[in-house]
């Protein structure tokens, strides 16, 4: 399975989980490491592009990731069965709590989740604590802008 995340350049071959650990994410609680990903590289746009305010200035990069094909060390929950609210803005309890107790099972690799951008796209979260983590490799490391028709005001 592929993977892909975009990052600033000196953060693009950590997989320490340790940035998701400083603040917390939408599945992780503070202090609590996890790594972030996206099932295309086109959600990695999204979902790093919402959170701009502006162009960013710092180098940026794309990560692609081999998983390994191993269909038990992924859990993906029926959307139904996720928490309630678990796609509020910001982040909220529901998601960090359901994602902190996962984490914190190490029961698998990988939890596959809907993105909260668009709900059709899924994004995976890796637990930086679990034994297959040493399996995950980086096939290549390319540099990232986002086009500049993102920043374009319209009216």
């Amino acid at each position: 399975m592929r993977a892909w995340r975009i990052s600033k350049a000196k953060r693009a071959a950590d997989l320490s989980g340790v940035g998701a650990a400083l603040e917390g994410g939408r599945w992780n609680d503070a202090e609590v490491a996890a790594v972030y990903l996206g099932l295309s590289p086109a959600i990695c746009c999204l979902e790093t592009f919402v959170h701009q305010t502006q162009r960013p200035v710092i180098p940026m990069k794309i990560t692609e990731l081999e998983l390994p094909d191993d269909p038990g060390l992924y859990l993906e929950p029926d959307v139904h069965s996720l928490p309630k609210g678990w796609a509020s803005l910001p982040p909220d309890r529901p998601s960090m709590s359901f994602g902190t107790a996962w984490l914190k099972s190490c029961s698998h690799l990988g939890l596959i989740v809907p993105s909260a951008v668009m709900t059709l796209e899924r994004n995976i979260v890796l637990n930086p604590m679990h034994p297959a983590m040493a399996r995950v490799k980086i096939s290549q490391i390319l540099d990232f802008t986002y086009d500049e028709r993102l920043f374009v005001l319209r009216i």
